[in-house]
């Protein structure tokens, strides 16, 4: 199951391997809502990779006792098929909501019409930024690092940076 993003990742930093390892878990065990033995053996071998990587118990303390409504690997199919069909739903909401407490990450974004166009207007700002940045224009070295490094900063921070 490990991605390749999962592998660039933790080549990085600690906490983004973290956050691309729960990003992995959640494709698999949520979004891929099979319902077979080996799928669900998989999250459950998934959780016990993460719980070595966390750092924060009571992040580590709150997927243990995720891990642990999984039934057990020593019962039989039937067992495991009667559990998803009757806990898998509210097990992967409270998997979510805990990666979403922990982590800030895979919150369920309620975005209307209009903030979608304005989202979508800031991508394509900064990625015709970058493209310009990439092509062969006539910008210093350190007046294209500037950019690189303010590029995704919120308002304030750049306000903050106007006076330093």
């Amino acid at each position: 199951m490990l991605r390749l993003n999962l592998f660039y990742a933790s080549t990085l930093d600690q906490g983004m391997f973290l956050d691309a390892a729960l990003d992995d878990l959640l494709l698999n065990c949520a979004i891929e809502q099979s319902q077979s033995f080996a799928h669900a053996y998989a999250c459950s071998d998934a959780l016990n990779n993460l719980l070595v990587i966390v750092l924060d118990a009571g992040f580590q303390k709150s997927l243990q006792q995720l891990k642990d409504q999984l039934p057990n690997a020593t019962q039989n199919q039937h067992h495991w098929q009667l559990w998803w069909k009757t806990h898998y739903a509210a097990w992967v909401e409270q998997l979510r909501s805990t990666i979403a407490d922990y982590r800030n990450i895979h919150h369920q974004w309620q975005f209307s019409p209009e903030q979608q166009q304005t989202l979508q207007r800031y991508y394509d700002a900064n990625q015709l930024l970058l493209d310009c940045l990439r092509s062969n224009s006539e910008v210093t070295a350190a007046v294209r690092q500037e950019i690189e490094a303010t590029l995704l900063l919120p308002q304030k921070e750049l306000e903050k940076r106007e006076w330093e």
